[in-house]
């Protein structure tokens, strides 16, 4: 290991299962990016996957760590934290996600100096009880100091799936900062590196490939719009976790549909912020949501957007306001909206105006980043 930094500043380990794609991933690479310099010393550590995001964090100097957790419970991960903890000093543990919760939790154990913060970041699709730790979980949340969910959906799936006491959980709402217009931005050469045609509609999502994105959804959905607007195109940008991406059949099946040639798959992008001004309409068909960041990035940039009604997608659009909530699985219904909006651009401007002001006054990043300093310093 590294040598440990000065000891002026509080040290605070961010836990993480993975530091590569995901919404969770992204949020807490801000955070950690955002804590005061002057207070926090911020180290980081991933229990199951690397990833780009933990690269860039140790190239702009953060002492970053990795190990992959082995099947069942692993003793050596435990220890491996508590080896962490008491070479860099660590004062605070914010855990996210329920593995790097439960890991931190045995690694914190008889060290009373040590304050611990977990968020729930969402929930997998299909949620179900886990009887193993619905017992342990309420002997787990005597050692966890605060308990953080980023919506009120995932709150109570928290209390009813595992078995968390509802008292000591306190709702956080993930949170985006408005960007700053790119300078030098040419729409038309974007276009033109994406492959689009100057007058093409294009719809646009920003996802995981994985299974509980539902993308399938989404390209059904599409097939219905390009029948009334065949100049359209489906931008999808991301890529899979590890654990399995579901791109190579999302493919098969947009052949299968006929509709491969308008639908790109641009893959992982660090230039969100360029493209989203070229997009129409943004969508997202998961089956379960936290608050998406995705979502948030949207809003903010000024997009209507038309999303399942799950999770915390309904905490965030307001129906018929910001954009439209779908049943779940039901592509007929979000290719309804979508042409709904299509077909009235000045609708398209009302939503996204209301949207990005939503975002501004619910869901900025300084009022999330407030809320955790403060339980910090608790």
């Amino acid at each position: 290991m590294k040598s440990a930094a000065p000891e002026n500043t509080v040290g605070i380990l961010h836990v993480l299962w993975s530091l590569g794609v995901g919404g969770a991933e992204k949020l807490a690479n801000d955070m950690i990016r955002m804590l005061p310099r002057d207070v926090y010393r911020p180290v980081v550590c991933s229990v199951a996957e690397a990833g780009f995001l933990g690269d860039r964090l140790r190239d702009d100097g953060y002492h970053v760590y990795h190990r992959e957790c082995v099947p069942g419970v692993d003793m050596g991960m435990v220890r491996w934290l508590r080896e962490i903890i008491s070479h860099e000093n660590i004062r605070i543990i914010h855990a996210h996600q329920y593995s790097p919760m439960y890991y931190s939790v045995l690694a914190a154990l008889g060290n009373k100096q040590l304050k611990l913060v977990y968020t729930e970041h969402g929930r997998l699709f299909p949620d179900r009880r886990n009887w193993k730790r619905y017992l342990v979980n309420p002997l787990l949340a005597k050692r966890i100091d605060h308990m953080v969910s980023i919506a009120e959906s995932t709150k109570k799936a928290m209390i009813h799936y595992d078995n968390l006491p509802g008292k000591k959980i306190r709702v956080v709402h993930n949170g985006v900062e408005m960007p700053e217009k790119p300078v030098n931005l040419n729409l038309e050469n974007k276009r033109m590196e994406l492959g689009i045609p100057a007058a093409c509609r294009i719809l646009g999502t920003a996802a995981r490939l994985d299974e509980d994105k539902n993308l399938p959804m989404m390209l059904r959905a599409f097939k219905i719009v390009l029948g009334c607007y065949p100049d359209s195109c489906l931008l999808i940008a991301g890529c899979g976790s590890l654990e399995g991406s579901k791109e190579s059949d999302l493919k098969a099946l947009a052949t299968g549909l006929g509709i491969e040639q308008q639908v790109k798959f641009i893959g992982q992008r660090d230039d969100l912020q360029e493209i989203y001004p070229l997009i129409d309409v943004f969508l997202l068909s998961s089956y379960t949501e936290g608050i998406s960041i995705s979502l948030l990035e949207a809003m903010v940039c000024g997009l209507p957007c038309v999303v399942t009604d799950v999770g915390g997608n309904s905490e965030v659009v307001l129906d018929g306001v910001t954009g439209f909530l779908v049943p779940s699985d039901a592509h007929e219904s979000m290719a309804d909206k979508v042409l709904s909006l299509l077909a009235d651009p000045e609708l398209v401007a009302v939503m996204g105006n209301n949207g990005s002001e939503r975002v501004a006054s619910c869901f900025s990043f300084s009022r999330m980043m407030d809320e955790y300093l403060e339980l910090y310093e608790s």
